[in-house]
């Protein structure tokens, strides 16, 4: 996971800065897949996992494992008193892979930037690419106009 993001705190307020985005949520862009389509090297290749059985955890991981997963796996106890699995390839891991889909992205235009939308303006979600890019040239010239009246 990224560490946190350093900005340069703007001498404007938020309420003063518009925010050009292109999304492609998890819910509409994106889909359940099998380690095959998404291409993954446990699927591929099988995979090996540890269980510690004196704890809570370990007991509920292989109880799901064991009754629920459908996975096929094969055990030994390790000299430390852990449990490992050995998972053969062809079948799915453990992990929930996503793919995306092939949907148009979404082209959106916030009031605010980083700190939040103070005015509450709504967002505008153009229907084509070239509007909002049409849209964000826009608003550059008018920052270059502001500007160079000094």
């Amino acid at each position: 996971m990224p560490g946190p993001v350093n900005r340069i705190t703007p001498r404007l307020g938020a309420q003063d800065f518009q925010t050009y985005q292109i999304a492609a949520p998890v819910s509409s862009h994106w889909r359940p897949a099998s380690c095959e389509e998404y291409g993954c090297s446990m699927g591929e290749f099988g995979w090996k996992m540890q269980l510690d059985l004196s704890t809570e955890l370990g007991q509920k991981q292989a109880r799901y494992i064991k009754h629920e997963s459908g996975r096929r796996y094969t055990h030994a106890v390790l000299p430390s008193g852990l449990v490992e699995l050995t998972f053969p390839s062809g079948q799915d891991c453990f992990t929930e892979h996503r793919v995306r889909m092939d949907r148009e992205e979404k082209y959106i235009v916030r009031g605010g930037d980083f700190r939040g939308n103070p005015l509450r303006v709504k967002p505008r979600v153009h229907t084509k690419p070239e509007f909002w890019i049409e849209d964000f040239q826009e608003n550059q010239d008018a920052i270059n106009r502001v500007i160079g009246k000094g």
